[in-house]
């Protein structure tokens, strides 16, 4: 119980500095904290809310995934490397990505 005790506090660190210092985090985190009471309004099933709300959480998912993989590219060297520049490109992508499906599943949800 201990574990999984620490493993939520270390999640809480985590969520605590994405929202200190990540300023992409910091905006997704406010329009989702509008966004997901709007779902409520806009659903007319409980299918459309949890595909409203879960499109939302997941721009917020891939987002710190995106930061830890840049924080860590950063930790290792802060030397040009084409390989580094690859990956916080691919990460970003990832983002970039939910936002696509974001906008395509609340897209479709307004129109029909």
């Amino acid at each position: 119980m201990f574990r999984i005790y620490k493993a939520f506090i270390y999640a809480l660190q985590g969520l605590k500095h994405a929202l200190k210092f990540e300023f992409a985090f910091q905006i997704e985190t406010i329009l989702a904290c509008v966004l997901i009471p709007v779902a409520f309004l806009i659903g007319e099933t409980i299918v459309e809310i949890i595909l409203l709300i879960s499109s939302t959480l997941v721009i917020l998912i891939v987002e710190l995934i995106n930061s830890a993989i840049e924080i860590t590219l950063n930790r290792i060297g802060e030397e040009q490397n084409n390989l580094t520049k690859i990956a916080k490109d691919t990460a970003s992508a990832g983002v970039l990505v939910s936002l696509i499906l974001w906008a395509f599943v609340w897209g479709l949800i307004l129109l029909f």
